[in-house]
């Protein structure tokens, strides 16, 4: 999905500091007319890009989600804990022959198991710093 955004700093050769601009009704056409606009986001979302463009601060630029692995790393986060609680209340019926009440207990455990390896693929990427996004073009 293309978005939107405004360069704010190159924090190194390559790499720039973009801040994110919410798809909004009006587009924010407004170049800054519009003084009481209440569509323009309260905060900044700010993110990494790669700057193959060369993009200096202040530009308004296009930019779109870089596709390393993106999808196949969410669904992991999100599967892991669905995979362990499968897995928790199916060993405790079928494999330990549990009773239903005390299956659950084995499922909320293997829930837990299933968000440490979520948890830790989360961290990895919060720590990684590489660009989230990518610079196609300057716009204006």
């Amino acid at each position: 999905m293309v978005q939107n955004a405004i360069v704010k700093k190159i924090v190194q050769d390559g790499v720039a500091e973009v801040s994110l601009l919410r798809q909004m009704e009006c587009g924010l056409h407004c170049d800054g007319a519009c003084a009481g606009c209440t569509a323009k986001p309260p905060q900044e979302i700010l993110a990494l890009a790669s700057n193959k463009i060369g993009a200096k601060p202040g530009d308004f630029v296009e930019v779109e989600p870089a596709s390393v692995g993106n999808i196949s790393i969410s669904a992991a986060v999100f599967l892991l804990p669905c995979v362990g609680l499968g897995l928790g209340y199916g060993l405790g019926m079928n494999l330990l022959r549990l009773s239903e009440s005390t299956a659950l207990l084995t499922a909320v455990l293997g829930l837990a198991v299933g968000f440490v390896p979520a948890f830790l693929i989360d961290r990895r990427i919060a720590r990684s710093r590489a660009p989230e996004f990518a610079i196609l073009k300057q716009l204006r």
